[in-house]
């Protein structure tokens, strides 16, 4: 209890205010900018070419539904190119990949995957996702 007492003392820096006084007022505006990418975004960012191909990061448990372990590939198994782009002023562009699950992933998400590079036979991605 003391722990939650001192964190609802200390200013955050979404609002720069302490959440006890936060919860009393009717509305809290938060500062524009509360996450600092370390690349560009926004339309200044450099889109991976629709010819690319792509592997994309699993979430956790996509593979086999289930809880991901440890022995669990982290990345796709199977190769995808870039379907479409969406770009917003201020926004991280969105990919969505042909033949990928429908959602869409940030840049940090693919790996690209260079031109000749040789995946695992068909026979041995099947034993791994078993």
């Amino acid at each position: 209890m003391a722990v939650v007492a001192t964190l609802n003392d200390e200013p955050t820096q979404l609002t720069a205010k302490k959440p006890k006084d936060a919860n009393k007022a009717p509305k809290m505006a938060q500062k524009p900018f509360s996450v600092v990418y370390g690349r560009q975004i926004g339309l200044e960012e450099h889109l991976i070419s629709s010819s690319a191909l792509v592997r994309y990061l699993y979430l956790p448990g996509e593979l086999e539904g289930g809880r991901r372990r440890a022995t669990d590939p982290v990345w796709s198994l199977s190769t995808h190119t870039v379907r479409n782009a969406v770009r917003q002023r201020g926004q991280p562009a969105l990919y969505y990949l042909t033949d990928g699950p429908p959602r869409g992933f940030f840049r940090e998400e693919l790996l690209i995957v260079p031109p000749g590079t040789d995946l695992p036979p068909d026979g041995v991605l099947a034993q791994r996702t078993r």
